[in-house]
C-alpha cells in the first residue's frame, strides 16, 4: 500500500511526506502523509464493495464482454478516428446503463489521424516491391 501511494505522489515529495511535512502546491492543499493515509486506507469498504461485484457479482466478466464489443464490432481505434468516437459513445451509454453516477463526456481536442500512402521494397539479395 505505501508503495502505491508513493507512486501516486511521486519521487519528489518523499522526503516530506515521510517527515510528515504539509504537501502544499500553489497553496491548494495542507495535508500531512498521514491525513492522505488515512483518507486512502477509509476507502478500504468501497474498494472491497467494487472488486466483489467486478469478480463474483452481476458485473462478473462484463469487462470481457465489452472489450469483445468494441473489438469486434467496432474496430481500430485511432486518435481521432470515426471508431474512437463509436467507442465513447457505447462505453458511455453502457455506463449510464449500469447506473453508475456522475457519468460524463468532457471535450478534449484529439487530432485526426489518416493513414497515409504506404510502401515496403526488398533491397537484398534483390530489389522486389512488396504488398
Amino acid at each position: 500500500m505505501k508503495f502505491l501511494i508513493f507512486a501516486f505522489f511521486g519521487g519528489v515529495h518523499l522526503l516530506s511526506l515521510c517527515s510528515g511535512k504539509a504537501i502544499c502546491k500553489n497553496g491548494i492543499s495542507k495535508r500531512t502523509f498521514e491525513e492522505i493515509k488515512e483518507e486512502i486506507a477509509s476507502c478500504g469498504d468501497v474498494a472491497k464493495a467494487i472488486i466483489n461485484l467486478a469478480v463474483y457479482g452481476k458485473a462478473q466478466n462484463r469487462s470481457y464482454e465489452r472489450l469483445a464489443l468494441l473489438v469486434d464490432t467496432v474496430g481500430p481505434r485511432l486518435s481521432g478516428s470515426k471508431n474512437l468516437e463509436k467507442a465513447i459513445q457505447i462505453m458511455y451509454q453502457n455506463l449510464q446503463q449500469d447506473g453508475l453516477e456522475k457519468v460524463h463526456l468532457e471535450p478534449v481536442r484529439i487530432p485526426h489521424w489518416e493513414r497515409g500512402e504506404e510502401s515496403a521494397v526488398m533491397l537484398e539479395p534483390r530489389i522486389h516491391k512488396i504488398a
